[in-house]
């Protein structure tokens, strides 16, 4: 009896030896967020200078269309999410499988929905003290962004990066 109890507590020892601390656990979840907001910066610059590249060489006022220069923008900054998220962010090495592009395709479809709604809802209110259209829709893609972004990070922690323990 005494021998299987040394056993087990040996066993149990050797167990905690790979679970990882609740302090390793929130390190890596602080670096995660960090290396996110890295990445999200870096994404939202390439958004930015894709939507107003497209509305300095393709001007317009018409809302759809400035929609549809969303679309494509945000398009670029998920592409790059998409590589900087796997494997710096969230450090996975696997190579990408079709369950993976799935999962990333739908976060980043809701993401593109959340942020394109949010772009046109913003413009449609009046803006009295911003007379440049360019201008107004830089500052409704920068509110778009803070709400997407929350969003894109935890569709990609929680459900599309997830690791087994």
């Amino acid at each position: 009896m005494i021998e299987t109890e040394e056993v087990h507590n040996k066993q149990q020892e050797t167990k905690d030896v790979y679970k990882p601390s609740s302090r390793a656990r929130w390190k890596t979840h602080s670096l995660q967020v960090v290396r996110f907001g890295l990445v999200g910066g870096i994404n939202t610059g390439l958004d930015l200078l894709a939507l107003n590249a497209l509305l300095l060489l393709l001007p317009t006022n018409r809302n759809w269309l400035i929609l549809a220069y969303n679309v494509v923008a945000y398009s670029f900054g998920a592409f790059n999410s998409f590589l900087l998220n796997k494997y710096w962010t969230f450090r996975i090495k696997q190579s990408m499988s079709w369950h993976e592009l799935t999962r990333f395709a739908f976060t980043t479809f809701f993401g593109m929905v959340v942020n394109t709604i949010l772009v046109w809802a913003i413009r449609t209110f009046p803006h009295p003290f911003v007379q440049s259209m360019v201008l107004w829709t830089n500052i409704s893609k920068a509110l778009a962004i803070i709400v997407s972004a929350s969003i894109s990070f935890l569709g990609m922690r929680l459900w599309f990066f997830v690791q087994k323990p």
